[in-house]
């Protein structure tokens, strides 16, 4: 599925005219999880071009105040696009079967740590995709590793598990993308009570909830999570 619309198409038009991006309307039908990243469509959710959207919410979290905060002190240009070079994970991660299987995933998007690399045409024609997992190489240190080093319970094989008790891992650091279809069910409600219940108990932040029921894709204003991977 190609894109067609031109990205920089009356460029932040006002919320009233606001539309959906038909072309990649990214959770329609089916699961998020249940077709490849291209063949479903990036899930936009960035505000530089509001018109592209197709997800209801938007891109970090709780910190989304804070990027308000800098557009409001004109510290941020709130045109900024995040410059995605080097930003492919050092490992591989998936795809996995799982992926593709409807109902298994509904609150990340299992393809979130690929967008530079799947969506690279779109990125360079001025669509602003952005990634909703970031991977990375790290190492942590757990005071419980030590102590089990000292016993002799553990012995650091110098690739792992380092005589200093490091532990050198995969992390990734997850942002929330609920498909609110899915997450109704896991919950045995209806997707209309939910649309309706987060509406009021976020005072009405997010009015596309009830008026856009086209949009499945919701990014909550809540924290994410970070998964740390041995071995990897």
């Amino acid at each position: 599925m190609s894109i067609s619309e031109n990205p920089k198409e009356n460029q932040r038009p006002y919320y009233s005219n606001f539309a959906s991006f038909k072309a990649h309307q990214c959770a329609n039908g089916d699961q998020m999880g249940s077709q490849g990243s291209k063949e479903r469509g990036p899930i936009i959710a960035s505000l530089t071009n509001i018109k592209n959207r197709n997800a209801i919410g938007t891109h970090s979290g709780s910190y989304s105040v804070y990027r308000a905060l800098a557009v409001a002190a004109n510290v941020l240009d709130p045109e900024h696009k995040p410059d995605l070079t080097n930003t492919t994970p050092p490992v591989v991660i998936g795809p996995h079967q799982q992926w593709h299987e409807p109902g298994n995933i509904v609150s990340l998007d299992p393809w979130g740590h690929l967008v530079a690399e799947v969506f690279a045409e779109e990125i360079a024609r001025g669509f602003d995709i952005r990634p909703t997992i970031a991977v990375t190489k790290a190492h942590i240190n757990m005071p419980e590793l030590q102590n089990a080093i000292k016993q002799g319970r553990l012995k650091p094989d110098g690739k792992i598990l380092r005589e200093s008790g490091d532990v050198v891992v995969t992390k990734a650091a997850i942002e929330p993308v609920w498909y609110l279809p899915g997450v109704a069910e896991r919950f045995q409600i209806s997707e209309a009570k939910l649309r309706r219940t987060l509406f009021e108990h976020t005072a009405g932040m997010f009015p596309e909830l009830v008026t856009r029921p086209d949009l499945d894709i919701f990014l909550p204003p809540i924290g994410g999570l970070t998964a740390y991977f041995l071995a990897m």
